[in-house]
């Protein structure tokens, strides 16, 4: 396992001291498969990673030379490109060059400015295209400032070494471990390092016949077909179904300038934390695990668990209002089509859960039920066949009232090859999504992304005054917490934040509100409690009038001026529109309470372990000191040879 393609001093060029840009030049076949990050371009010929395309930007023929070299005005797009070993790393391989048959399609990504575009001109005048006979030219620049590999500091050795291998902190030197310094040593990129040999603990992603012919298939339909199709996948959980999300999503991009997207699996979500459903646009291929491409979504709804078990109800209604904000707002809406004749194409992807089992399944039934797909991507395993699904019902595959589905068995991954679990991905993406900076949103250059480097226990919060900006109230998703009790189940916990679907809200009010909770300071006002829904007496947010803007820690509540100090990585004109607060069964996790920067083993923030609140370094002693965990992969003795 490893890279297919041998580098050298003609097929890599770059600057000698710069180490933030360089040329790769490859043959049709050769592939790089790399640990860590970076900014990828193709100038000359394609090349394919996850399934998508990367066409050639080169504007000018060869010159007699048999140089290149690129037209300035000309725009040359870096699309960021994640592979840490908590997942299966990703490979640029080089193919033949593909005759355009239908539009060129641009996508978002970091447009490269005239002085990149006259250093790529420079380096292209030492690649000799028709001597070497070289199918692509790839561009590869440094993305180490984004700031994504700081991640591992802030778990200390939890997560050590996912962007940045061994062999960059082996200090053991032989030979092998020279030669595999050489090859790397050529490329002089920050932050990437390519793999030539094996390596223990690493896997690259294998894209299976089946899932090739699957993406394929509907490739054609959304082309042929007169509406977008929509397509749900299914199966087991650990069977690859988020990486097969990835791989069709970056496939419809070939062909597509925008792919929807619902993510109905609140345990390990796709592009939010978990406890949300959620429904994205995208322009843009994916490239990495979840925890890299954190966005706002254009719907989402506060599920509160990491399971629809607790309110199956409640989350159904969500996923039937997401797919009707799409049938209604995306599918059949002019901002999102595809051409400027007021075709519409843009296809719809709908991921589900790996509960497959009694209401589960009973679930997986009911989405189908409603978002009346076209296409059915059911995994299947030949080794594992418990994980397998249960056939689908006649009235399914064979209905009444519409066309049916076009059903496709996809070919289950080994979940062995990943031995993290999936409390490890969500921990991954809470620290993401917390730690994100605005600059990811617009793709802002040599700004960091995350911000690793100011723990959150360090942060200022921001005051949200619940006489005055929280209208809508607080509700509690589970668990019977009296009114007494209340600011204190909410203190130190994570909440969905609630705003309206349409709100009128403006820039005036919210002056106003910044004054009144600077008035609110004052110790003399009258403490009153929040508007509060318990469950199970009150239902939880209607998914027709409100919309989840994101996620929030309550940090600290001050009872007097009536506000709660929260921690939340959303704009200010997105945190004005919330009206209302919603507290699941999401765990805070206990990274995010401690100082990363300082050294941790004397306290927090200058605190000393005995007066830091909430946390202790001793271990708990005596029946009730921690919560009860339920253990479901346990069986009783008569169960041993029973399917669950």
């Amino acid at each position: 396992m490893g890279s297919h393609f041998i580098p050298t001093t003609s097929n890599v060029v770059c600057y000698e001291k710069k180490k933030d840009i360089c040329l790769v030049a490859m043959k049709s076949g050769e592939s790089i498969m790399f640990q860590g990050s970076v900014l990828v371009a193709s100038i000359f010929g394609d090349a394919i990673i996850m399934g998508h395309r990367l066409h050639s930007v080169i504007a000018s023929e060869i010159t007699t030379e048999n140089r290149l070299s690129i037209d300035l005005n000309s725009n040359i797009t870096f699309h960021p490109v994640f592979s840490p070993k908590t997942h299966s790393l990703l490979e640029i391989e080089s193919i033949k060059k593909q005759e355009m048959t239908t539009r060129k399609l641009s996508h978002s990504g970091i447009i490269a400015c005239s002085t990149t575009m006259s250093m790529i001109n420079k380096l292209l005048s030492n690649v000799n295209l028709a001597e070497e006979r070289y199918d692509t030219i790839l561009v590869l620049r440094d993305f180490s400032w984004c700031g994504i590999q700081d991640i591992e500091h802030v778990t200390s050795s939890f997560f050590n070494n996912i962007f940045t291998d061994n062999l960059a902190n082996n200090k053991k030197i032989d030979r092998d471990t020279e030669i595999e310094q050489s090859k790397r040593d050529l490329f002089n990129i920050k932050g990437f390092y390519p793999i030539f040999d094996e390596v223990s603990g690493t896997t690259a992603i294998k894209i299976s016949p089946s899932w090739k012919n699957s993406a394929n298939q509907l490739m054609d339909d959304t082309l042929n077909f007169s509406v977008p199709p929509i397509a749900i996948i299914s199966g087991h959980k650990n069977v690859g179904k988020s990486t097969f999300s990835r791989y069709l999503v970056n496939n419809l991009l070939n062909v597509c300038p925008k792919v929807a997207y619902i993510e109905s699996d609140v345990g390990q979500s796709e592009f939010t934390p978990c406890g949300l459903v959620s429904l994205n646009i995208l322009n843009s291929p994916i490239f990495g695990p979840p925890f890299t491409h954190i966005q706002q979504p254009y719907r989402s709804y506060f599920i509160g668990h990491n399971s629809p078990r607790d309110d199956p109800d409640y989350y159904l209604d969500c996923l039937r209002e997401l797919v009707t904000a799409y049938r209604r707002d995306i599918a059949c809406g002019s901002e999102y089509g595809m051409y400027d004749d007021g075709q519409v194409h843009v296809p719809l992807i709908i991921n589900t859960h790996g509960w497959s089992k009694g209401m589960g399944y009973d679930l997986y039934l009911h989405i189908i039920g409603f978002a009346k797909p076209t296409h059915i991507f059911q995994f299947y395993s030949a080794t594992f066949t418990n994980q397998n699904l249960p056939s689908l019902p006649e009235y399914i595959v064979s209905p009444t009232d519409q066309a049916p589905p076009k059903v496709a068995f996809v070919e289950a991954i080994d979940s062995s090859e990943r031995s993290n679990r999936a409390s490890d991905h969500r921990l991954l993406t809470f620290l993401s999504y917390f730690y994100s900076t605005n600059a990811m949103a617009v793709n802002q250059v040599d700004t960091k992304w995350w911000g690793f480097n100011l723990p959150l226990i360090r942060r200022v919060p921001w005051c949200l005054d619940w006489s005055k900006g929280l209208t809508g109230g607080v509700f509690m998703l589970s668990g019977e917490v009296p009114l007494s009790q209340l600011l204190y189940a909410l203190n130190g916990s994570i909440v969905g934040l609630i705003g309206d679907i349409d709100n009128p809200y403006t820039s005036e009010q919210v002056d106003k509100d910044v004054i009144s909770v600077k008035e609110l300071k004052d110790p003399r006002s009258r403490t009153q409690p929040p508007n509060y829904f318990p469950c199970p007496d009150f239902p939880p947010p209607s998914p027709t009038k409100h919309n989840c803007l994101g996620l929030a820690i309550i940090r600290s509540i001050d009872p007097a001026s009536h506000s709660f100090h929260v921690l939340s990585p959303l704009p200010s004109s997105v945190l004005f529109k919330t009206n209302a607060i919603v507290k699941g069964t999401l765990e805070l996790p206990v990274w995010f309470m401690l100082d990363h920067i300082t050294n941790s083993s004397l306290g927090v923030c200058g605190i000393p372990w005995k007066r830091v609140p909430y946390l202790r370094v001793e271990a708990g002693e005596g029946i009730g000191y921690a919560a009860p965990k339920v253990r479901r992969n346990i069986r009783r003795r008569g169960q041993e040879n029973q399917n669950i």
